[in-house]
């Protein structure tokens, strides 16, 4: 459709018009949110910019505190050390004076005195459980060899016996070998 017509012109057409200012005004908003979207992205641009900042100082920071926790650790080992060795040079160098009075003197030497006794005591009772022990078994030995109910070897004597009967028979053996 079209309004009047005019003679040089050509024919206006609404519809199209209208078209026209709804797509314009459709442009505009969402231009216009575009915009907002924009202010939002650059927010959050500075956001992550300062976000960024921060996260790098933290690391620089992170790295000092790990070079002195470093530091720190290197000087723990050597107050260690240094501890170790005082211990040990006040072990090696300190010199204790003691003195013992007479009177704890006097109850140590009665003490020894009291603990030797019971040793000879002791040693006395087992020379003589010894000695009754050697001379039943003394008797025992008489009274078997008197009623000849046993033979007694040495081993010593053993050996030499059975090494003189070896030789004996082997050389026996040898001389009737020749003799035949």
């Amino acid at each position: 459709m079209g309004i009047g017509r005019s003679r040089g012109t050509s024919p206006i057409n609404v519809n199209d018009m209208l078209e026209n200012v709804e797509m314009s005004q459709q442009i505009e908003a969402e231009k216009s949110e575009v915009d907002k979207l924009l202010v939002e992205i650059r927010e959050a641009k500075e956001t992550l910019i300062k976000f960024n900042e921060d996260l790098e100082k933290a690391i620089d920071a992170e790295c000092h505190i790990e070079g002195a926790l470093k530091a720190a650790a290197g000087s723990c080992d050597n107050i260690v050390n240094g501890i170790c060795n005082a211990i040990v040079k006040a072990e090696r160098d300190t010199k204790f004076k003691t003195t013992i009075p007479p009177d704890q003197l006097a109850k140590l030497k009665q003490l020894i005195d009291h603990s030797v006794e019971s040793w000879i005591s002791v040693l006395a009772n087992h020379r003589a459980e010894q000695s009754k022990l050697i001379t039943e078994h003394e008797y025992n030995m008489r009274k078997i060899l008197k009623r000849n109910e046993g033979v007694w070897f040495s081993d010593f004597w053993m050996k030499v016996l059975l090494i003189f009967l070896f030789v004996y028979t082997v050389g026996l053996g040898v001389i009737v070998c020749y003799a035949t």
